[in-house]
C-alpha cells in the first residue's frame, strides 16, 4: 500500500537554509522516498506470509 512521504509531505524535495547569511535556500532529493513523494507502506499480512513453516 502507498502512502504520502512524511518527510518531504509528498513533494518528493526537501529543502534547507545554506550558508552563513542563510539565505540561499537550497532544494535536494528526498532520501526517504527518493524523490517520488510515496513510500511503501508494510502490511503484516505479507510479513507473516514469509515466515517459514515446520
Amino acid at each position: 500500500m502507498q502512502k504520502q512521504c512524511p518527510t518531504c509531505n509528498g513533494s518528493g524535495q526537501i529543502s534547507y537554509f545554506l550558508g552563513e547569511s542563510r539565505f540561499l535556500l537550497t532544494y535536494e532529493e528526498c532520501p526517504d522516498c527518493m524523490g517520488t513523494g510515496i513510500v511503501q507502506e508494510e502490511n503484516d499480512s505479507e510479513q507473516n506470509s514469509f515466515d517459514e513453516q515446520d
